[in-house]
C-alpha cells in the first residue's frame, strides 16, 4: 500500500490517494490510465519526486520506480517551477526600472503647469463680480465659506461691492 501526494498544478487533479501496489511505477501507470487530464499535465510539466524521503534524480529513477516499498511508504509529487531569471538579471531590471520612473517624474514635474478653476473652466462667460481682484473659482463652480480666522496667501480671496439702492450715488462711492 503507498501513498501518492502531489503538489503544485498537479493538485487539482489529485491531493492525496492511498493505492494497494507493490511499486511507485505501478500506482502512477494506474492513476495516468484513469485520467486523461492529469496525464496530459504530468507529460506537460517537468517532475521532481521523492520516494519514502529520499529525492529521485533522473539516473536512478527506474531503479526506485521498480523497486518495492515498504508498506505505508509516500510518494511525492512536484512539478518544477520553470522560466525564474537569475538574480543578478532580476537586479537590473530592477535598476532600470527605478531610473525610469525617477527620470519620468522629473520630467513631469517640468512640464507640470498648475490651472485654477477659472482656467480650467470651459464656459465662454466670464465672471466679472470681482472687480480688480484674481478670480480663482471659474463660472458654476463652488466657493469656499471661510469662518473665523485662516491664513492666507498672497492672493486677494474676494471682494465685495456694497449694491444697496440709495437714490443719491455721490455719498456710497468714495
Amino acid at each position: 500500500m503507498l501513498i501518492f501526494r502531489f503538489a503544485g498544478s498537479l493538485r487539482r487533479h489529485f491531493r492525496q490517494i492511498t493505492m494497494s501496489v507493490d511499486t511507485p511505477a505501478q500506482g502512477l501507470r494506474l492513476l495516468l490510465a484513469q485520467c486523461p487530464a492529469f496525464k496530459r499535465d504530468f507529460y506537460n510539466a517537468r517532475i521532481r519526486m521523492r520516494i519514502d524521503g529520499n529525492d529521485v534524480c533522473g539516473d536512478s529513477l527506474e531503479f526506485h520506480m521498480n523497486r518495492h516499498v515498504k508498506e505505508g511508504s509516500s510518494v511525492l509529487i512536484v512539478p518544477v517551477v520553470e522560466g525564474a531569471i537569475s538574480a543578478a538579471a532580476a537586479a537590473w531590471v530592477m535598476v532600470a526600472v527605478s531610473v525610469a520612473s525617477v527620470a519620468y517624474s522629473l520630467y513631469m514635474t517640468s512640464q507640470m503647469k498648475t490651472k485654477t478653476s477659472a482656467e480650467q473652466d470651459t464656459n465662454s462667460i466670464t465672471n466679472n463680480s470681482f472687480t480688480s481682484a484674481e478670480n480663482r473659482v471659474g463660472q458654476g463652480r463652488p466657493v469656499p465659506i471661510l469662518l473665523g480666522e485662516m491664513m492666507i496667501g498672497s492672493n486677494v480671496i474676494s471682494l465685495g461691492i456694497d449694491t444697496s439702492n440709495t437714490d443719491n450715488w455721490e455719498q456710497i462711492i468714495s
